[in-house]
């Protein structure tokens, strides 16, 4: 069996990568980033691809910036999306209701 079809666990060049990137996205938990990495290093292997440390850092930073940008940003408020159900922002109408309607010309 060849270096780049053993596991990632077993691959040294995994744990710099890893560390490069939790440096790189410290707003992602290091288990997050590590996930990443292997799931990266396993799909290429299964595909038959091999696993570059480079090409796999590239992938990596690519989807853990858009786990970045994809977070929800806070409220302005400052409650959290885990609010209470039934919790409402001064201003706006509570989540499933509806806006009145308009009034029906004579």
């Amino acid at each position: 069996m060849e270096r780049w079809e053993k596991s990632p666990s077993v691959v040294p060049a995994r744990d710099d990568l890893v560390a490069r990137l939790r440096v790189r996205f410290a707003e992602i938990p290091a288990e997050n980033v590590r996930r990443c990495v292997d799931d990266l290093w396993c799909c290429c292997a299964h595909l038959g691809v091999r696993p570059e440390e480079r090409t796999i850092e590239r992938l990596a930073a690519s989807r853990l910036t858009g786990v970045l940008r994809g977070a929800r940003p806070p409220y302005p408020d400052g409650r959290t999306a885990s609010a209470p159900p039934g919790s409402t922002v001064p201003g706006r109408r509570p989540a499933g209701t509806r806006p009145a309607a308009p009034p029906r010309p004579p």
